[in-house]
């Protein structure tokens, strides 16, 4: 985890905690509220529904100790825990398919209604419980969306179900005073409601479980980040997977930049914005590679006296910074041609030191892809120069610039015919 990133995780993961403690607080108050109402009215609904407060009480302590324990990381799990709060929101479907059962099982018990009393009481009981759970279930989604915790939003709607929960029983209590059974078949649709949230974060935790890529909101903007930079010539793959509150992505691009120093600030300055973007974001492995030419040119040093021109008949030099001409070739895989595009004089032969360093930029500004030596060029300062600038060189045993095309136009038939 980058040193940034980790800075913002523990200063925020004590505030998500806290969260989870309002979480039991808020379901232990809502518990004792809905039994006392229930023991004032003699409504069995009230307090079956406690029993349900209670189930949430057991949900708001597995989420708050998936949250504690997720950050962790140990030698067995070097990259954290983090999917443990999509263990927690897993269990949390549980406990919300529990309430769906309690409240059906409520509707089509086929009791006699109960004789309810306090109504005024209760119904105002009711009223209070339902704000509490309205403003609380809001406070936690809103927490949960912006720091992308599975299992806040998972409580969060969790808490929400005891909206619907309290409307079964409050629609119920008001027909049973009318003399009209309606409640049993509201509390069958809010029933069917509340098992369905319980399906989506079922199916939302089993996703992360098992690895499902990002949503696609995500992979879109990564991709408008890095289709901004005129660096980046393509987007080859874009992909990551969720763990916890966590992002992993992994990308792959091409650039036109030769130098690595260069290339490596690019994704520097990429990974840089994406984390900007997309905090929740906790490791980024961005792979680059030269972008691909139809169009290649090879360099080559030329061996010409002083009072000569080169051309097709001049002998490879042995003396890369020393060669008073380079032949520049144009190898065109398009339509597989291999043509002299240019010969160029060496301005910086009769340097005294770093010469070969010298001719090596001149070729990398030129825009040079590859060079063929007829010596070899490592462990000098040329070969580490033409390394820096991400410049091939390949060996060659032509000795004269007629023979090197020959082997050229030979390499580009062979890969024609292996194609």
């Amino acid at each position: 985890m980058n040193t940034q990133l980790k800075t913002h995780w523990y200063e925020r993961v004590s505030g998500y905690a806290q969260v989870a403690i309002y979480s039991c607080l808020v379901n232990l108050a809502l518990m004792a509220v809905k039994y006392w109402l229930g023991e004032v009215s003699g409504s069995l609904a009230l307090k079956a529904d406690a029993v349900h407060s209670f189930a949430d009480v057991i949900s708001s302590v597995t989420i708050f100790l998936g949250i504690v324990i997720a950050g962790r990381k140990t030698k067995t799990f070097p990259e954290g825990l983090y999917k443990v709060e999509n263990l927690v929101a897993l269990l949390s479907s549980f406990f919300i398919f529990y309430a769906a059962y309690e409240i059906g099982f409520e509707a089509l018990r086929g009791d006699a209604p109960a004789q309810i009393t306090a109504i005024p009481q209760v119904t105002a009981g009711i009223v209070l419980i339902m704000a509490v759970a309205a403003i609380f279930s809001r406070y936690e989604l809103r927490i949960g969306l912006e720091v992308g915790s599975p299992s806040l939003v998972a409580d969060a709607r969790h808490v929400a179900t005891d909206l619907l929960a309290c409307a079964v029983i409050l629609a119920g209590i008001i027909s049973t005073y009318l003399g009209y059974a309606v409640d049993r078949y509201v509390a069958l649709m809010v029933a069917v409601l509340v098992a369905r949230i319980g399906v989506e974060i079922l199916v939302e935790a089993v996703k992360v479980l098992l690895d499902a890529t990002l949503d696609y909101p995500t992979l879109d903007g990564i991709r408008k980040i890095l289709e901004s930079r005129e660096e980046v010539k393509e987007v080859l793959s874009i992909g990551g997977r969720s763990s916890g509150r966590f992002k992993f992505v992994e990308l792959s691009l091409t650039t036109d930049l030769k130098l690595l120093r260069d290339a490596h600030e690019l994704t520097s300055r990429i990974e840089e914005e994406i984390l900007d973007q997309y905090p929740n974001i906790d490791k980024i492995l961005i792979h680059y590679e030269p972008e691909h030419k139809d169009l290649k040119l090879v360099a080559v040093a030329l061996d010409v006296p002083g009072d000569h021109s080169p051309d097709e008949t001049s002998l490879l030099s042995e003396h890369f910074g020393e060669a008073p001409y380079f032949a520049i070739i144009a190898e065109d895989s398009s339509n597989e041609t291999v043509l002299i595009k240019d010969y160029v004089k060496n301005p910086f032969k009769d340097l005294e030191r770093k010469k070969g360093v010298k001719a090596a930029e001149f070729l990398a500004e030129y825009g040079v892809d590859e060079v063929r030596s007829a010596v070899e060029l490592n462990g000098k300062g040329a070969g580490y120069a033409l390394e820096a600038f991400q410049i091939e060189v390949v060996l060659t045993a032509s000795r004269t610039l007629g023979e090197l095309l020959a082997e050229l136009r030979g390499n580009a038939m062979a890969v024609r015919f292996s194609g």
